[in-house]
């Protein structure tokens, strides 16, 4: 796995990126041991993961 990208080949490596986008959002904001900015920081690199995958279907 790409350490720079980990949720980049995460996302790609489902059957449909979207839904573990989404189900991966999820389970970060439901977390308990996590504080509140520990998961926007988690949340933000997945939604920028996100957007990357996007960008690049859209080619």
């Amino acid at each position: 796995m790409n350490a720079d990208k980990p949720y980049v080949e995460l996302l790609m490596s489902s059957p449909n990126p979207h839904t573990s986008f989404l189900s991966l959002s999820q389970t970060i904001w439901n977390l308990q041991d996590l504080n509140t900015c520990a998961k926007k920081n988690a949340l933000q690199k997945v939604v920028e993961a996100y957007e990357e995958i996007c960008q690049n279907m859209n080619r």
